[in-house]
């Protein structure tokens, strides 16, 4: 398996740290992390978490607070689970979304109210957070066209990207670093339903790192910005050791 995995630009321990803004003001933070390597049907999966808070003004005028988990099959990097809580002013939502290739479905329990929902899988798909780092495993270039399936609580949505435009960017963990900008088509429901666009900023180099996120909506222009990297922290001949 250490064969397989290795060529990945992510490994366990892995951690991106981003600055939220809501235009020129610092509205949270959010992390995405890769915490392990944990088995689910009995096959080892990356688990990947992604946090996100307000703070200050804009966590006085609407509090968010969402946490995101998937994992990712180790080998053919597609989810096998993933679960999401999430806060909005006084709305809460949560779900565990389990997909079972064996049995052809994905079934999804509502987390506060116990229902279950049922839908067909056909085949392989991400979730919207292994999406992020599945992208980080393909070949990224300019006018090249890469294209996914992810299913989010049983909705299959075919999503297709295409990096449209190259330039140097400077973050402070990175500082000068060549970066690819790619708009997501379809893109996420709440940019969509606000009349917006969204385009994400990928490292071009080894790493991919997803440098920054962008979105226009109608109520104002929204940024993820990185601003800490934490290494991995051991090898994947360790790490896969370890968990064994």
């Amino acid at each position: 398996m250490a064969n397989d995995v290795e060529k990945f630009p992510f490994q366990v321990g892995e951690k991106l740290t981003y600055q939220i803004l809501w235009g020129p003001f610092v509205a949270g933070k959010a992390t995405l992390e890769v915490t392990g390597i944990e088995p689910v049907d009995g096959k080892d999966c990356y688990h990947l978490v992604g946090q996100a808070h307000t703070s200050g003004f804009a966590d006085m005028l609407y509090h968010v607070e969402s946490k995101v988990e998937s994992w990712m099959d180790v080998n053919d990097l597609f989810t096998r689970r993933f679960q999401q809580n999430r806060r909005e002013g006084k709305h809460r939502s949560a779900i565990d979304s389990h997909y079972d290739y064996t049995a052809s479905q994905v079934v999804t329990t509502n987390l506060l109210t116990g229902k279950l929902k049922t839908a067909p899988l056909t085949g392989p798909v991400q979730d919207v957070l292994s999406a992020l780092f599945y992208t980080r495993t393909k070949p990224l270039q300019i006018n090249r066209d890469e294209s996914f399936l992810i299913n989010l609580t049983g909705n299959r949505y075919d999503v297709h990207m295409r990096p449209d435009e190259r330039k140097t960017l400077y973050f402070r963990p990175t500082g000068d670093v060549p970066a690819l900008r790619i708009e997501p088509h379809p893109t996420f429901s709440v940019v969509a339903a606000n009349g917006g666009q969204m385009w994400f900023w990928f490292s071009d180099d080894a790493r991919k790192l997803p440098l920054l996120m962008v979105s226009e909506i109608k109520f104002g222009s929204i940024k993820l910005v990185l601003t800490g990297i934490k290494p991995a922290k051991a090898s994947l001949a360790e790490q896969t050791s370890a968990h064994h």
